[in-house]
């Protein structure tokens, strides 16, 4: 047990080999795969900023996130207008979730990234050199993840964020899952049983995301 102010909490849990090299092979391929994808993407974020001054900015924004309680940098492709951006920071964290449910934050190839998923594209180099995993908790900023350990939530401090999970994959209502609970199922799988349980359950949890993606159903 370690000790963080006057909260216990678990030593994090190790990312197992097999886990690892999963890691390294689905982002990879998954790279491969949308490359075609997002060169469009490009091609058509150009045109928008050549013919929409309010669209324009950088491609890629950076955001502080939590994973195995360190901090990191997070990157994804910018969906939202600069504008928006600026109205949704505070004290150096990006609020923007609440942007996502006002079509008016997005620019038009904005719209298409999130709900096809492609503005997190370059999650996959982070998973590829180890700053995140392809499967876990979504990763969060400073602030929520202070919230959470502080209401008893453990899960974002014991296992590395991840670029996808079971959730992500079947999070629509008719599924009725709970974040929490598939999380914490999650978290007892890494934790008891084998590296070759993990990896089936993460090679599933791949074919579901790239599934979710062609669907553009968002994740």
């Amino acid at each position: 047990m370690r000790m963080d102010g006057k909260t216990a909490l678990p030593q994090p849990i190790p990312i197992s080999p097999l886990k690892r090299a999963f890691d390294v092979i689905a982002s990879a391929i998954v790279m491969v795969v949308l490359s075609p994808a997002m060169l469009i993407m490009f091609v058509l974020m150009g045109i928008e900023h050549m013919l929409r001054p309010v669209a324009r900015g950088p491609i890629l924004y950076k955001e502080l996130r939590i994973s195995q309680g360190k901090p990191f940098a997070f990157y994804k492709i910018r969906t939202f207008k600069l504008t928006a951006l600026e109205k949704a920071s505070g004290n150096g964290v990006v609020h923007t979730k609440k942007l996502e449910h006002d079509f008016r934050n997005l620019t038009i190839t904005g719209m298409v990234l999130i709900q096809t998923y492609l503005d997190e594209f370059p999650q996959l180099f982070l998973a590829l050199i180890g700053k995140m995993s392809f499967v876990g908790p979504r990763p969060i900023n400073p602030e929520v993840y202070e919230r959470d350990i502080a209401s008893g939530k453990i899960t974002l401090h014991v296992l590395k964020a991840g670029l996808t999970g079971r959730f992500q994959t079947h999070k629509s209502a008719k599924y009725g899952l709970v974040q929490k609970d598939v999380d914490m199922d999650y978290v007892h799988l890494c934790r008891n049983c084998s590296g070759l349980q993990v990896l089936r359950h993460d090679t599933r949890v791949l074919f579901e995301t790239v599934y979710t993606i062609f669907r553009a159903e968002g994740i």
